[in-house]
């Protein structure tokens, strides 16, 4: 069963929000992975998990 009143410009107008939300949302994600990411790379951080005996 569909709507009666399906006008497509009026529900892409008021979606416009949401789905800019959902891009940010998504684009920040991203950002903070590639940070983290980033971040956990560095020699430094594999020599204290070394220097721990945590790497098998």
């Amino acid at each position: 069963m569909s709507a009666p009143d399906t006008n497509i410009e009026r529900q892409k107008k008021r979606h416009k929000p949401a789905i800019w939300g959902l891009w940010g949302g998504l684009f920040l994600a991203v950002i903070v992975i590639a940070i983290f990411v980033w971040l956990m790379s560095g020699d430094e951080v594999a020599a204290a998990v070394q220097a721990l005996h945590l790497v098998v």
